[in-house]
């Protein structure tokens, strides 16, 4: 009952004819994205968006690591397993040109084998 009334119309003509909820959930699940051939699907346009994020002029640190996270998470809800040390090496290879001192710091300084990205991220807004 609560599925049905969580549903629109639309979606609630396609599980009418279900009689328990793990039917319903089946039918969802195989018509909204779950299925492997979609997760597969939607990871490559992922992946292709998170080759090619960079740092926008204006941007703050906080909202650009934002934006990788949004697409990481997403990747990882699609069963990508994502590792911290890549996540760290794309935000210090695509900071603007204005960061590239304290990209030469953080990596002198840090191990980026096993940094964080807040710790990245606590770093760079000290600089900013």
């Amino acid at each position: 009952m609560l599925l049905h009334q969580c549903i629109s119309p639309t979606i609630f003509q396609k599980v009418s004819k279900a009689t328990t909820a793990k039917e319903v959930w089946d039918i969802l699940q195989d018509g909204y994205g779950n299925s492997d051939k979609v997760k597969k699907i939607r990871l490559q346009s992922l992946q292709r968006q998170y080759e090619l994020l960079c740092m926008r002029e204006q941007e703050t640190v906080v909202e650009y690591i934002g934006r990788i996270q949004v697409v990481v998470n997403v990747m990882r809800a699609c069963d990508k397993i994502v590792k911290y040390k890549k996540i760290v090496e794309k935000i210090l290879q695509t900071l603007t040109p204005q960061y590239d001192h304290i990209v030469v710091a953080i990596e002198e300084c840090k191990d980026l084998e096993v940094m964080k990205v807040e710790e990245l991220q606590n770093s760079l807004e000290a600089h900013e």
